[in-house]
This record gives structure tokens, sequence and C-alpha cells, in this order.
């Protein structure tokens, strides 16, 4: 009969480090999945301060920190957005990567009407 072989204990076995960089990604994502947000930053401002979403994340050891940069479509409740993103951003971190998220800053960088304005004629 053949031995069967055991693993070492998970402690002994290494560890597993999640990048800021991919949280960051993670997050981008994760905002751009809630409703009214816009998902990119048009002309000039793209060139300037890139895309949006956008996040920056501190990951310290199982826990984290990020900051969200978000656009939202005019005439969202910007509490409300804000929130949502918060949650969700919150929420996909942890269960794609472990992590425990311990805040989730959101600003809104940018606000654009719902519908193009329509062009005049004349």
């Amino acid at each position: 009969m053949a031995e069967v072989e055991t693993l070492p204990a998970p402690e002994e076995r290494g560890r597993t480090v999640i990048a800021d960089r991919v949280v960051e990604r993670i997050a981008s994502a994760a905002a751009g999945e809630v409703e009214s947000t816009v998902d990119s930053r048009g002309g000039f401002g793209r060139l300037v301060r890139g895309r949006l979403p956008s996040a920056e994340a501190v990951v310290a050891g199982r826990t984290s920190r990020i900051s969200v940069e978000v656009g939202a479509v005019w005439p969202a409740s910007l509490s409300q957005l804000t929130a949502r993103v918060r949650d969700h951003v919150g929420e996909r971190v942890h269960t794609l990567t472990g992590v425990e998220v311990t805040a989730v800053d959101v600003t809104v960088a940018d606000v654009v009407h719902s519908t193009a304005p329509s062009r005049r004629v004349l």
C-alpha cells in the first residue's frame, strides 16, 4: 500500500502576498460596476488626470485602505452613490483577495449629464 504524504501545517507552507496594484485594479473595476458611475474621463481631463474610475491602495498584511476616484452621472445623489461605491468596493476586494478593507475613501472627480445634449439646429 502506498504511503500517504501529509502536508505541512499552513503556517509552514509559505505565505501569499497580495500586491497593492492588484487591490487597486480590483477596486477600480468594482467602482465601475456601481450604477451611476462613469467609466472614463473624456478629453483633456483624461490626459491630465487619467481614467475614471481609478484607485490607490495600501496593503499591510491582511488589511488594506483604499482611495477611489469616480465620475458620476448627473443627477445622481452623490451621498448615496459614494456609499454604494464604498460598500461594493470593500465587498469585492475582500471576496476576491481575502484582504480586510479597513476604509474606502471615495472622491467624485467628475460629473457628466446622463444624456448628451442634442445639437442645436439653426
